[in-house]
């Protein structure tokens, strides 16, 4: 799962790109591998990446829309608890991904 602000290098944003990934494919995953590490560090407009199986929550509104990373720990047994890993709030008007801490 990862979240990309989409930018020329030196130019202002021109959009938001919100990526998850499956629910169960590739066992149970972990917060960041091999590939996460190479790409955020090549990749400086990347603001989030994580390697867990879950799913993208996503409510929009008027005025923003707010992106919820839902994980769960395991897939390889049933009962994983679900947990939100991060979220991401575009408000309209304002260019990119903010992360949402609250």
């Amino acid at each position: 799962m990862r979240v990309i602000a989409l930018r020329v290098i030196s130019s202002r944003t021109v959009g938001v790109e919100f990526l998850g990934t499956s629910i169960t494919s590739g066992g149970d995953g972990s917060d960041l591998d091999t590939r996460g590490t190479e790409w955020l560090a090549s990749n400086p407009h990347m603001k989030f990446y994580n390697a867990r199986r879950g799913y993208v929550r996503c409510l929009l509104t008027h005025d923003q829309m707010r992106t919820d990373y839902r994980i769960v720990p395991f897939v390889t047994q049933s009962g994983a608890p679900v947990s939100t890993r991060a979220s991401f709030v575009v408000e309209n008007g304002r260019p990119g991904a903010q992360a949402d801490t609250a």
